[in-house]
């Protein structure tokens, strides 16, 4: 018996968006044969910097980050080549995981903003919510994405006004602080939105592929640039 699904995405969201953009660039100036997500996730592995290089290519990015990241306590600023490969992976989650584009809004309601003022980069606008409690109220008014930790996340879906918020604009929740619970997602599905890409972070790292169905049972954490493995069938 597989995991049972929870919302599997229209083929036609897949087909539009940044991570099958990419995808067809790949393949259309001659970079490689990539097979889907896990093929993007092999060839990072494989070969970052010409992984980097491509991403960058096809964001338009400048040849810096916007940020420098630093190593361990004590370490001072890290080398060029991990430099790369961290704005890269930083790219990668706005443009690839979160799937956002020009003229966006995203509602940033729970941990530090700084990941996600990335997003400028696209012409993307950022929106920091002030009082969690009114999230849905915000999402309404503001943002085409929703950003919150996962406790803030079950309290809103949790809420169910006299009026339903008009979230049409929505697109991608990122549950932040960890993996949802089953009960958690499906009351984000139940009373939020049934048809929105729901993610869950922690720390530096992402569940699952935006291309695939989000699963009802988690599997352990990933980076980007490593592959999920399978989730067991229960005994």
């Amino acid at each position: 018996m597989t995991a049972r699904i929870l919302h599997a995405p229209h083929p036609e969201q897949v087909a539009t968006s940044n991570a099958w953009a990419f995808l067809q660039w790949v393949r259309a100036t001659g970079r490689g044969d990539v097979e889907g997500w896990e093929g993007l996730i092999a060839w990072s592995a494989a070969d970052p910097a010409g992984f980097s290089d491509a991403l960058a290519e096809f964001a338009g990015l400048p040849l810096h980050s916007l940020s420098a990241p630093r190593g361990g306590e004590g370490r001072g600023e890290v080398g060029e080549p991990r430099r790369a490969l961290e704005a890269a992976r930083q790219h990668a989650e706005v443009l690839l995981h979160a799937d956002l584009r020009p003229d966006d809004r995203v509602l940033v309601a729970a941990g530090p903003p700084w990941p996600w003022l990335l997003a400028r980069r696209y012409h993307t606008q950022v929106v920091l919510a002030s009082s969690p409690p009114l999230l849905s109220r915000a999402a309404e008014e503001q943002a085409s994405v929703l950003v919150a930790d996962a406790g803030t996340l079950s309290d809103a879906a949790f809420q169910r006004a006299g009026r339903r918020p008009d979230l049409s604009r929505l697109r991608c929740v990122v549950a932040l602080g960890g993996p949802l619970a089953l009960e958690a997602r499906a009351r984000v599905y139940t009373w939020l939105k049934s048809d929105v890409l729901l993610l869950a972070r922690a720390g530096d790292r992402l569940w699952g592929s935006p291309l695939d169905p989000v699963p009802s049972r988690p599997g352990p954490p990933l980076s980007f640039f490593r592959p999920l493995p399978p989730i067991p069938a229960p005994a």
